[in-house]
C-alpha cells in the first residue's frame, strides 16, 4: 500500500480552506519504484498558453541546481532563465506519495490569468531511471476535472479547475 502524504503549496497570496474559482488544483502522484539504488525524482509542473509560450512555474522539486537541466522541457521554457520566482515555488525532492498543489492562476509576475484554455504541464526525471513528460489542456474559468494515467516516473495525475 502507497502511503500518501499531502503538502499544500501555497502561491503569490494566502490561502483559505475555501478554494477561489480561479485555483488550479493538481494532486501527483510520485509512484514507489524498486529499484537499487533508488533516488527521488525531480520534478516541475508549469503552465502554457495554446500556442506553447510558458506562463509560469507551480512547482519544481530537487536538491541540486546543476541537475535541473535534466528536466529538459521546462528547463527550455522556464528554468535556465531562473529568477526569483523559482524561490516562491521550488523545493525539496520528495519520497513516494501523493502530494497536492494549490494554486492561484497567475502568472510568473503575479498577474492573474485570463479564463480561457491552457496547458498544464509535468515533468519528472530520476538519476539512474526514467524520465516522465505528460501535459493536457485545461480551462481555466470553468470547473473541470482531468486525469492522466501513470507513466515510468509518475503516478497517477488528477487536475481541478474550481
Amino acid at each position: 500500500m502507497v502511503l500518501k502524504y499531502y503538502l499544500t503549496v501555497i502561491f503569490f497570496g494566502l490561502y483559505s480552506s475555501v478554494t477561489h474559482a480561479e485555483d488550479i488544483v493538481v494532486e501527483l502522484e510520485i509512484p514507489a519504484i524498486q529499484a537499487s539504488p533508488y533516488h527521488k525524482p525531480f520534478v516541475a509542473v508549469w503552465l502554457e498558453t495554446p500556442e506553447r509560450k510558458a506562463l509560469a512555474t507551480l512547482a519544481v522539486w530537487y536538491d541540486q541546481d546543476q541537475w535541473l537541466k535534466d528536466l529538459r522541457q521546462w528547463w527550455r521554457k522556464l528554468g535556465r532563465k531562473g529568477g526569483v520566482h523559482l524561490d516562491a515555488v521550488s523545493g525539496a525532492t520528495r519520497k513516494p506519495g501523493v502530494y497536492t498543489l494549490v494554486w492561484q492562476a497567475r502568472d510568473n509576475k503575479g498577474q492573474p490569468l485570463a479564463p480561457g484554455d491552457y496547458l498544464l504541464n509535468v515533468e519528472a526525471s530520476r538519476e539512474e531511471g526514467d524520465r516522465s513528460y505528460v501535459r493536457t489542456a485545461i480551462t481555466l474559468g470553468e470547473k473541470q476535472k482531468t486525469t492522466i494515467e501513470p507513466s515510468a516516473e509518475l503516478g497517477k495525475i488528477t487536475i481541478k479547475t474550481e
